[in-house]
């Protein structure tokens, strides 16, 4: 049975940076719920079975024995009681804080004319009978119903209407198959109202919300995956750019400076209680049997998380004029003690394990981005004389996109085309020649594929592939890779090439990827399949690298280069690549 995909029906829509119209889906069940499972109302793994919307889904109904999941479709028997599904559309569905605001689905705030709001459901089905779909608050209560009527062994795209006025906070939608009804129910979506700006804003708006969706502004620290519950396993790095992504976004009057603020102030607050390993922080966080947020087991004490975390702080409070905080990170930073990881050779290594005494038997020996933000925040300490290194190769480890290109995120300093005083390498060219790489990536490898002709490219770390297949660190070193993460072909483009980043926004738009909520984690190479997994680092990659691709680098009205051009700190810290004029 041929079955149409929400990416498919999205391309009938309009989608020039002034479209009327967006797709947003809730759920494709070939991606969320992948496989053949004959069993009645078939167990579903939160780790791995998740929503567009970074959340759970389950079953609903007393006919359990009628449900059956095959290649990703979802069959109903006919014989048998009313059985369905429902989906949290605003964070786990024991969160009843967290609602969807049908008139904002990016979650911003802000005007009405700034705003995504839903306007039709969508859900793609076939069969025979009555399927009832049902938009419902916190309590379960229904705000909104409507009925398909199914008539067709053949799968066909169903648009309901919703009506503006069910516009209260909404958490759940459901479907439900009628008794007597035999359907197979494929995926579910909304269509939204795009509202009118700049592609390069829309952009930074929607990383902009899949990043503070992953953020707990209760606890003060961001989730690494946006379908897990605050507190269980926290991200270091995310938490901080987190912090600075939202300082910009107050800065463009998007968010509000005094919300904004007190978060940060939650977050330098969490962050001094929790425990060190000479200075450096954990990389991840988790929420201890007494309750209190300490080392995630198993994780370590990391150089580079430290860095990329108190340097974001220290960024985020210059913009928002955060006087008291900046001087309480500033603290943090001169509390690092580098000595305790740099070797007689001035080697720099990764921090320390979860007892915060074994130190970590690699060290930082890579050229890159990662290892210059070490290096740069070594050279914050006070009354320390750097003593760090790092190669003259050129080259990132494995060709992975997002090394050659992060520490850009925070330093204007790495456009100079001269060579740095550290490795002698010109940044520029390093990192347009990895751009090139990334680039002729696909149309060497899959010449005849969808994302050869789209112009989607981006081999970096994040997931491997759908759902549950791992974690990975993929680049142009390695061969026959078909899963590509959108995030560098953001920050590539933005950073290295801004003169192409409108074009490579539009190929992203045209396959319906510049969603309401966010890029995917990763596409597959024809374009059919990706992982809608909101993970809170490459968010913050897109984030910060998409303000960058908005508001230019070098302009007046980039607040991140200005405050990373004008703190002492960082003035300092850039002296050790370029002399300072």
């Amino acid at each position: 049975m041929l079955r149409t995909t929400l990416s498919a029906i999205s391309l009938l829509l309009p989608l020039s940076a002034n479209a009327d119209s967006v797709w947003q889906p809730i759920i494709d069940y070939s991606i969320s719920f992948p496989g053949d499972k004959s069993e009645a109302a078939p167990l579903i793994k939160p780790f791995e079975n998740f929503t567009h919307f970074a959340s759970d889904f389950g079953w609903v109904g007393a006919g359990g024995n009628r449900i059956e999941a095959r290649g990703g479709v979802i069959h109903v028997k006919p014989d048998g009681q009313s059985i369905g599904a429902w989906h949290s559309l605003a964070g786990l569905a024991t969160q009843s804080s967290r609602l969807l605001n049908p008139a904002d689905l990016t979650g911003l705030g802000g005007p009405k004319e700034k705003r995504a709001g839903i306007r039709k459901l969508s859900i793609n089905a076939s069969g025979h009978g009555s399927l009832r779909l049902e938009l419902a608050d916190v309590n379960r209560a229904v705000i909104w119903s409507g009925t398909v009527k199914l008539a067709s062994d053949s799968t066909t795209n169903n648009l309901l209407d919703i009506n503006p006025a069910a516009s209260r906070g909404l958490k759940f939608m459901n479907w439900i198959a009628e008794p007597g009804s035999g359907l197979q129910v494929s995926s579910i979506g909304f269509i939204a109202e795009r509202p009118e700006m700049p592609i390069e804003e829309w952009m930074f708006r929607i990383s902009l919300g899949k990043l503070r969706r992953c953020h707990d502004a209760a606890s003060g620290f961001t989730r690494d995956r946006g379908h897990l519950p605050a507190a269980a396993f926290d991200s270091i790095s995310s938490t901080g750019m987190q912090a600075l992504s939202s300082a910009l976004g107050a800065a463009e009057g998007i968010l509000t400076k005094d919300k904004v603020s007190a978060e940060i102030t939650t977050t330098i607050a969490a962050f001094r209680s929790l425990p060190r390993a000479a200075g450096f922080f954990p990389h991840f966080v988790a929420r201890d049997d007494s309750g209190k947020i300490t080392i995630h087991p198993g994780t370590e004490f990391s150089t580079i998380d430290t860095a990329i975390a108190l340097q974001s702080l220290l960024l985020a409070t210059d913009i928002l004029a955060m006087s008291a905080a900046r001087e309480e990170v500033v603290a943090m930073i001169s509390a690092i003690d580098f000595d305790a990881v740099t070797d007689a050779d001035g080697w720099i290594n990764h921090g320390f394990q979860d007892d915060g005494k074994t130190p970590l038997t690699k060290s930082w020996r890579d050229w890159g981005g990662e290892t210059a933000l070490i290096l740069a925040l070594e050279a914050m300490i006070p009354d320390r004389i750097p003593r760090g290194k790092m190669s003259d190769s050129g080259e990132i480890y494995g060709g992975v996109g997002f090394i050659a290109e992060i520490q850009s995120l925070f330093y204007p300093d790495f456009d100079k085309t001269e060579p740095d005083l550290i490795s002698g390498i010109s940044w520029p060219e390093a990192r347009q020649e990895v751009l090139a790489q990334q680039q002729g990536y696909v149309i060497t490898t899959w010449p005849d594929s969808r994302a050869a002709r789209d112009g989607i490219f981006g081999l970096s770390a994040g997931e491997a592939g759908l759902p549950g297949a791992g974690y990975t660190a993929n680049g142009t070193n390695v061969m026959g890779i078909r899963w590509f993460h959108p995030h560098y072909m953001i920050m590539g483009l933005a950073l290295s090439r801004p003169e192409k980043y409108a074009e490579g926004l539009r190929h992203l738009d045209a396959a319906a990827y510049l969603q309401p909520l966010g890029l995917p984690e990763n596409i597959e190479v024809e374009l059919r399949l990706h992982n809608p997994m909101q993970s809170s680092l490459n968010a913050a990659f897109e984030t910060l690298a998409a303000y960058h691709g908005w508001r230019k680098r070098g302009s007046a009205e980039n607040f991140l280069d200005r405050a990373s051009m004008k703190n002492p700190l960082t003035r300092h810290a850039a002296s050790r690549f370029y002399p300072l004029h």
